[in-house]
Formats: C-alpha cells, sequence, structure tokens
C-alpha cells in the first residue's frame, strides 16, 4: 500500500511540476523508505516516505550542481499507515503537497533561482563554463577533461568538443530523441549561446552542433532549443555550412588619389 500511495502522490506532484519546468523525478537512495528529487536544476523538491514514523514528507532544497541537492528544508509532513490509510488518504497528501509547489510564492521562488542562474552564466560563460555544464549530463566528460590538461597542459575547446562532446550528444538524441536529458542539453546550448563570449558560441554552434551528422539527431536536438533564443534562429544557417571551408573576406584595396595642383 505504501508503494502505490508514494506512486499517487509522485505523479500528482510531476503533473504539476512539470509545467513549472522541472524534469521527470529521480529516485534518491535513502536508509528509511523511499524518495525521488523533482529538480529544475536550481531548486528542487523531495518527496519522502519514511518507513519507521510512517509518515510523507515533502522538502525542498536549493541545487548545489544540477544533479546535487543542499540541504533540505520541511515543507509538510503527514503520517501514513497502511493498516489504517488507503489511496483515498493518499490522494488527501497529495492535494496538500500541490497546495504547497503550486502556491504563487513558491512559483516566484523557483523563478527567481531560474534568474539567478542566469545571471551567474553571463559572467562565466566561457568554452570550459560550457564543458562543465554538459558534464552534468554525461559525467564521464570531467575524466577526459583532465585528460586533455594532463596531456596538452589545457582543454583545447574546438577538438574537446568534436571528439567528446558531439559523439555523446548526437548517440543520445539517436537512442533518446525525446529524452528529458535531450530537453535539458537543448536549454543548455540555448542559454549560454546566448549569454556565452564568441568562443563559446563557435564551440556550441561549430563545435559542437555541426558535428552531429545525423540529420535525425541533429533535428531532434534542435526541437529542444528555445523557442524564439538567438540559437534557434542562427542555427540553421550554420547547419548549411558544414563541409564548406570559410575563406577570410579579402580588404578591398582603396583607390589611389592624386592630388594634383591647379596650374
Amino acid at each position: 500500500m505504501e508503494q502505490k500511495a508514494f506512486e499517487l502522490i509522485q505523479e500528482k506532484l510531476q503533473e504539476a511540476l512539470s509545467e513549472q519546468g522541472f524534469l521527470t523525478p529521480v529516485p534518491m537512495e535513502v536508509e528509511n523508505g523511499m524518495a525521488v528529487l523533482f529538480t529544475t536544476g536550481e531548486v528542487g523538491y523531495g518527496l519522502f516516505y519514511e518507513t519507521k514514523e510512517k509518515r510523507f514528507v515533502l522538502r525542498s532544497t536549493t541545487m548545489k550542481t544540477v544533479n546535487e541537492p543542499g540541504t533540505f528544508r520541511q515543507l509538510s509532513v503527514w503520517l501514513f499507515d497502511a493498516k489504517e490509510n488507503d489511496l483515498s488518504d493518499a490522494q488527501s497528501i497529495a492535494n496538500d503537497f500541490l497546495e504547497i509547489v503550486e502556491g504563487s510564492k513558491r512559483r516566484e521562488m523557483v523563478q527567481t533561482a531560474k534568474k539567478k542562474r542566469r545571471k551567474d552564466e553571463e559572467s562565466n560563460a566561457d568554452p570550459l563554463f560550457f564543458f562543465n555544464r554538459m558534464a552534468t549530463v554525461f559525467p564521464e566528460l570531467r575524466d577526459e577533461m583532465n585528460e586533455e590538461r594532463i596531456v596538452y597542459g589545457q582543454v583545447r575547446p574546438t577538438v574537446f568538443a568534436e571528439q567528446h562532446v558531439a559523439p555523446k550528444v548526437e548517440e543520445l538524441a539517436k537512442k533518446y530523441p525525446e529524452s528529458d536529458l535531450l530537453k535539458r542539453i537543448g536549454g543548455i546550448f540555448s542559454d549560454l549561446y546566448a549569454a556565452g563570449d564568441a568562443d563559446t558560441r563557435a564551440v556550441i554552434g561549430f563545435g559542437v552542433l555541426n558535428n552531429v551528422k545525423d540529420e535525425g539527431a541533429a533535428k531532434a536536438v534542435a526541437a529542444f532549443f528555445t523557442e524564439g533564443s538567438d540559437l534557434a534562429k542562427v542555427y540553421p544557417h550554420t547547419r548549411k555550412l558544414i563541409g564548406k571551408k570559410l575563406k577570410p573576406e579579402k580588404v578591398k584595396k582603396q583607390k589611389k588619389v592624386e592630388a594634383r595642383l591647379g596650374s
């Protein structure tokens, strides 16, 4: 009964939180019972069922990283004993939790956290920052960046994007074209293309996206670009440049003007 009640409450929360930009919940390892985490990457809600205490708990947190929650704050607690309660009681618990996460103050907190994240990105969005954000999706990139530093003394942005990031993005897009992970990647690309410097935009547009060779995969990634974003506007044009050699614009020679003295 506890499992069914947990699934019911989780489903109700997921329906409401997805409208606020939260991703599909991920299980959390806990010593006592069951738990899942809903997150936008900036803030999170944790749904817990604590077996010893026989209770459901809703908690909130500010994320340390996209995948790592900070300290949890308790928002609501409901006792639930399978010997005494049923799914109608679980529905009542879900309704209470929904009132909390759908409240105007809670929604405002989520939006404020997102804006703060974007502002922080604007002052740090270089290629290395972009790679670190991609490592929240593909953790193995961290080891690959360290190998680059050991061998070359630095992470080579263009080469690293082409040889390490692009293949992972393409493989994910081909296997899971409608996944939440690909949706997250589309958001990272859109946000950092807008906030990044010229090197970052080149790494995203030419280093990664133009090295996604499979057209189906490329379309799957592009489907998750933020609507109306700079990247969504320029991507169809940069895609046309695949395989073409770009030559620097020739400087036009100015005609020599001779001054003549009048007689």
